[in-house]
């Protein structure tokens, strides 16, 4: 085989491969709301941080990099995350999921869940000018809200991780 022949070979093979590894936003969307339902009717982790106000479960591999009286910035191998806790509305109001929704433009995802005298909620769209595709992926549960931008192959792993911690969030 000539060399030419090697080097597209080695190319086609690896635009194979990097073609395989990528999710589809379809498919990285289900396994989302499915990751979502599945944590939000799990029993919460045990807390493990307190502010003033309320107490978290903080998982394994995030660190807090600034904290407020309502709102946490995490971080999770450089991906930033915000916590927001507002303690005056009840696990089934839709405050903070009507006033998220609104400032969203071309949801890809508006999925709720009402049980347990709880509302959660999983809202998924576009992040505009970016080069590479991304993604806001809010997660809630009445007055509690985390919201992360992410691409397609780390949103389960986002739903989740946000997920855990705001079923966690306990009010003082």
């Amino acid at each position: 085989m000539s060399f030419g022949r090697a080097i597209i070979s080695i190319l086609f093979l690896s635009l194979l491969f990097l073609t395989g590894c990528s999710v589809s936003i379809e498919d990285a969307t289900q396994k989302s709301v499915d990751t979502f339902e599945q944590t939000f009717k799990a029993q919460p982790l045990e807390t493990s941080e307190d502010t003033d106000i309320f107490a978290y479960h903080l998982p394994t591999g995030f660190t807090i990099d600034s904290e407020s009286e309502n709102n946490i910035v995490l971080t999770q191998d450089e991906q930033t995350y915000l916590l927001f806790v507002n303690p005056f509305e009840p696990k089934d109001s839709e405050v903070l999921y009507d006033s998220t929704k609104v400032n969203l433009s071309d949801l890809l995802v508006d999925h709720t869940v009402n049980e347990d005298s709880r509302l959660g909620y999983l809202l998924v769209s576009p992040v505009d000018g970016e080069e590479e595709e991304f993604y806001e992926v809010t997660v809630g549960i009445g007055g509690v809200k985390m919201t992360t931008v992410t691409d397609t192959s780390n949103m389960e792993a986002s739903t989740k991780s946000m997920m855990e911690i705001t079923s966690s969030v306990k009010i003082k």
